[in-house]
């Protein structure tokens, strides 16, 4: 799982790798830039800039939803 391994470069200090295993090494216009680990779930959580990004159905990153909407 992609997130296994993401966690796994991440709690090694591999940052940066990190980082490009969950881009793939394509460049898109939403792919992100930086992350946070999200304290209560202790999962990623992907940012462009200042919006927050996310894998769609088809695996292209795409602006998040509200997450307030979607509860």
């Amino acid at each position: 799982m992609a997130d296994d391994e993401f966690m796994a470069l991440y709690k090694a200090g591999k940052f940066k790798e990190a980082l490009a295993f969950i881009n793939g090494g394509e460049k898109a216009k939403y792919s992100p830039s930086r992350y946070a680990i999200d304290k209560k779930l202790g999962k990623p959580v992907f940012y462009r800039g200042n919006k927050r990004v996310e894998k769609d159905e088809s695996g292209e990153w795409q602006l998040a939803k509200n997450k307030f909407l979607d509860t």
